[in-house]
């Protein structure tokens, strides 16, 4: 399986997230900041990104969200992940994974590696469809000891998925 990950990060929690995926995966690891580049050969494609302030993008997507909005995944499997507060932000919650996989549904993309919201404890998130989160949502803020058995669980998820 061919596996490449982009990501924004900006105190680097995103980054480390991205590292982990990327050696659970055997997947390659790109700051988005680099651009999306040579995505044919690839089975799965993973965006991740942190939410700022009140739903916002992380810099380095806000800057290049409209590069993946069209750009053609048709037929391409996409997860999204991203790291967000649920006690400050709980009515924003990991946004950031919302607005991308939108773009990434728009853009062609098949989203995969939706996730339950239990045992999280927000009230609304542009990532929540259906009762579910579209990817990853992690709160390293406040469940940062369920980050690793969440990680685990959405790989093995994916693989399945893929």
């Amino acid at each position: 399986m061919k596996v490449r990950i982009y990501y924004g990060s900006t105190i680097g929690d995103t980054e480390s997230i991205a590292q982990v995926l990327g050696e659970k995966l055997g997947a390659e690891v790109v700051p988005i900041s680099l651009g999306i580049k040579n995505i044919d050969c690839l089975d799965l494609i993973l965006f991740g990104s942190s939410t700022w302030g009140y739903g916002e993008l992380q810099d380095d997507w806000d800057d290049r969200i409209d590069i993946l909005e069209n750009i053609n995944l048709l037929g391409k499997k996409v997860g999204v992940f991203g790291t967000g507060d649920q006690e400050s932000y709980g009515d924003t919650f990991c946004d950031a994974i919302g607005i991308i996989g939108k773009a990434a549904r728009n853009a062609g993309g098949q989203i995969i590696g939706m996730t339950s919201r239990e045992g999280y404890n927000f009230s609304d998130s542009k990532a929540l469809e259906n009762n579910q989160l579209i990817g990853l949502a992690l709160d390293i803020n406040n469940q940062d000891n369920l980050t690793s058995s969440r990680i685990e669980k959405w790989v093995d998820q994916l693989k399945k998925e893929v």
